[in-house]
């Protein structure tokens, strides 16, 4: 009986889950999205190729990280248009919503202290949430977090089949932030070699050194840099990445650039939380959630982008930090289950949420998938109905580009900006560059 009911909660709780997703998740669609299904639809008609025919510069090099996931999204488009996008949209980040709860109660086992957690951290990524191939790589490092998370402690053939095919999926999604696959596997490492050294950790010790399987991560690696060559991009999956680190777009970007504490104050309150309760209580931290905790804030604080990795990875670190601390000083579930005045609260309180959660899916029935403010849409049309296309040489707003090319206009430029820099163009004399 109590294993029905905890099953109901679950359910429950799930479906809170799935309909504050959907009440977050943008209607509108942004730059990425329409060059993926040009560059998509590209790919459907002439293959994997070098030359780019969005832009009307010659024989500039085209590389694409995102081959596959351009494809789908495109072939999307083609049978159900924006909505068929939308929908797919919705549908992986419910999955990554869902992995990432699940996770949580694995730690916790505290139904709603995971519940508000998710929905807090969920709240602050929801702008990733759109036509970009980020929301399929982000979603495949929360499973490859949990899966390395369980082989670490025991092997288990599904943990291990899953963390071989992980890294080919990432590599022909999302080639450019392939890297990743990697450095999620180094704490474990360095877990490793603090255990060897034999540290043992006493009363008075702040972290906890856990033993772990290396050799099954060792093999582990051996095949993910394997995996990474199982893409018609060649190598792109180990030299991309680092190119767009050096690239000028780094300058010139917003998500390229440093975070900002002050405007991303969950990453600030979460940290501060981490070392206040470290600091000023007896709770420990294991090494290897201090590494993923330090080593995600460093890539956050170096571009903006890489704080998705901190609020889905490293957010899970710290609240096993927050649940320990809770376990150790307070006992919120027995005092919750005995107070029939703050479940009553509580339950209020879940059911206004679902309330606004649902006017915020309504307000939405009426938002355009292309907003008209943003990008010329009327222009485009204009263009299209009285021009001569592949006759004329446009030269178009930055921000533009992508929507234009969308369309089927070729453009000066549009907002992947890596490809016009000499990383990923050298210079010679059958290629243009821009910058």
């Amino acid at each position: 009986m109590k294993n029905l009911k905890n099953k109901i909660t679950y359910i429950i709780l799930g479906i809170i889950l799935i309909i504050y997703i959907i009440s977050i998740v943008p209607k509108n669609f942004q730059n990425d999205t329409f060059f993926t299904i040009a560059i998509g639809n590209q790919i459907l008609e002439n293959g994997i190729q070098k030359n780019d025919t969005l832009v009307w510069h010659e024989n500039l090099e085209f590389t694409n990280s995102r081959w596959l996931f351009d494809v789908i999204i495109a072939s999307i488009f083609n049978n159900y248009d924006f909505l068929g996008i939308y929908i797919f949209v919705i549908f992986v980040a419910v999955l990554q919503c869902l992995i990432f709860y699940y996770i949580l109660n694995k730690i916790s086992q505290k139904k709603f202290l995971s519940l508000i957690y998710t929905i807090i951290v969920f709240y602050f990524i929801q702008g990733g949430f759109t036509g970009r191939a980020q929301i399929i790589s982000y979603t495949l490092f929360l499973i490859e977090f949990y899966c390395i998370e369980n082989i670490s402690k025991e092997y288990k053939l599904k943990y291990f089949v899953l963390l071989c095919i992980l890294p080919v999926l990432i590599a022909n999604f999302h080639a450019s932030v392939f890297p990743v696959y990697f450095i999620m596997f180094l704490p474990y490492f360095a877990e490793y070699i603090l255990s060897r050294l034999n540290l043992k950790s006493d009363e008075s010790s702040k972290v906890l050194i856990e033993k772990n399987n290396i050799k099954y991560i060792i093999i582990l690696v051996i095949i993910g840099i394997l995996a990474g060559f199982c893409t018609p991009r060649e190598v792109k999956p180990y030299t991309d990445m680092f190119k767009a680190t050096t690239t000028l777009s780094t300058s010139i970007i917003q998500e390229l650039q440093p975070l900002n504490l002050f405007e991303n104050y969950l990453f600030t309150i979460l940290n501060l939380i981490v070392i206040g309760i470290i600091g000023f209580s007896k709770t420990k931290i294991r090494v290897k959630d201090a590494f993923y905790i330090i080593g995600f804030d460093i890539m956050a604080l170096f571009a903006v982008r890489n704080i998705y990795f901190f609020y889905l990875i490293a957010s899970i670190c710290i609240f096993r930090v927050i649940n320990d601390f809770l376990k150790k000083y307070i006992i919120i579930e027995s005092y919750f289950k005995k107070n029939k005045i703050i479940k009553f609260f509580f339950i209020i309180i879940i059911f206004l949420f679902i309330l606004m959660c649902i006017n915020n899916i309504i307000d939405k029935l009426n938002d355009d998938y292309v907003e008209t403010k943003v990008y010329p849409v009327d222009a485009t049309e204009y263009i299209l109905n009285n021009l001569e296309v592949n006759d004329m040489r446009i030269y178009n707003s930055f921000n533009f580009g992508s929507y234009l090319e969308f369309k089927g206009i070729p453009v000066f430029i549009d907002s992947r900006s890596g490809i016009y820099t000499e990383e990923f163009n050298p210079r010679n004399n059958n290629s243009t560059r821009l910058v």
